[in-house]
């Protein structure tokens, strides 16, 4: 069990995350690259209420089916073009979503039972950083 989240909390962000982030091609998806190992360093920053909320939410949408999950995703994606009464709150779920996933994802570290090229590895990204 991780710090942060409990397992049935991190078992429907790592559904969310093989929506957001499916194997295609030598990318492997969120699960099999294991990036649920590295959410505990997202969150170690974020205040106990939204950590308690967010626990709170991923443990229903993780009672939830995929298809119910995929449609979450969809009009998350889609928010951004829509004005409609929920568009608000699709609009939050997805940059909280993108940024815990996408972070852990391509946080350009080696999750401990991954054995493949690393994503950030597979866009060729490095980071440069330059002293003054």
């Amino acid at each position: 069990m991780k710090k942060y989240l409990g397992n049935s909390a991190l078992k429907s962000l790592e559904k969310i995350g093989d929506i957001l982030c499916p194997k295609n091609g030598e990318f492997p998806s969120y699960s099999e690259f294991g990036a649920i190992e590295f959410v505990d360093q997202m969150l170690q920053y974020a205040p106990a209420s939204d950590i308690k909320d967010l626990n709170f939410l991923l443990s229903v949408l993780s009672i939830m089916p995929s298809f119910i999950l995929k449609w979450i995703v969809r009009h998350m994606t889609t928010s951004v073009e829509n004005n409609g009464v929920l568009s608000p709150l699709f609009r939050q779920l997805n940059f909280g979503f993108r940024g815990l996933i996408f972070s852990s994802y391509y946080a350009g570290k080696r999750p401990k039972n991954y054995t493949g090229k690393l994503p950030t590895e597979l866009i060729d990204f490095s980071l440069n950083r330059k002293l003054d």
